[in-house]
């Protein structure tokens, strides 16, 4: 996610393989959408791709594997941060953001897998996503879409208290906040083997798959 809640850099290598944005299929229209995010979006880019087949249209992408909402790591540069993807991106045109992040932020920081201790780092990942959001209705964007993370699998189970915390906040605050928050867990709740590939953490094309029928079943 994020990659969602991963067990250190080494989950975090395979990401980095993938790290390049896929690209639009479509040449002849001009998008109206893009997608900023982290692995979930960007290891196979089957969420895109099937996004943009299933509405015959173009969709901008600046997703990049093992990025951060803020700041960077090893593999990611603070430069492609989900904060820096967006101010970074040609929004000529685009009225609709689909987008994830803080799963690495998390993933990568010490305070795991203690939600008392990752609570200052929660409440300032949210404060960051309120300002991302609200420079995003400055800028004239209509429609914004979170793409929540399931849990995980493997070495990343013991995040699942902090990912349950942060998905069910959410749930609560972001439709105050204009947000639609699309919220995963149930769908991959029992299906993990079907719908998570081998390290624990990325969706299988499968998984991809329910992913974009739940982002699907958001858009206006």
């Amino acid at each position: 996610m994020h990659t969602l809640f991963k067990r250190g850099l080494a989950a975090l290598t395979l990401s980095a393989v993938f790290s390049l944005p896929a690209l639009a299929t479509n040449p002849i229209s001009s998008p109206d959408t893009m997608i900023l995010g982290d692995s979930i979006f960007a290891l196979s880019g089957d969420i895109h791709e099937n996004l943009e087949a299933d509405l015959d249209e173009n969709i901008d992408t600046y997703a990049r594997s093992g990025c951060q909402l803020t700041g960077g790591n090893i593999l990611c540069s603070r430069l492609y941060s989900v904060e820096n993807q967006y101010a970074r991106a040609d929004k000529s045109g685009i009225r609709t953001v689909i987008f994830n992040g803080g799963g690495n932020d998390i993933q990568l920081n010490s305070c795991r897998p203690s939600l008392s201790a990752c609570m200052p780092l929660l409440n300032d990942l949210e404060n960051r996503i309120a300002a991302l959001v609200q420079k995003m209705r400055n800028d004239g964007i209509e429609e914004i879409i979170f793409l929540g993370y399931y849990n995980a699998v493997g070495s990343a189970e013991d995040l699942h208290d902090i990912n349950n915390y942060s998905m069910n906040y959410k749930a609560a605050a972001y439709p105050g906040m204009g947000v639609k928050f699309v919220d995963v867990r149930a769908a991959f709740a029992g299906k993990e083997a079907q719908y998570i590939i081998s390290d624990g953490i990325h969706p299988t094309a499968a998984g991809s798959r329910v992913l974009a029928d739940k982002i699907l079943q958001a858009l206006d």
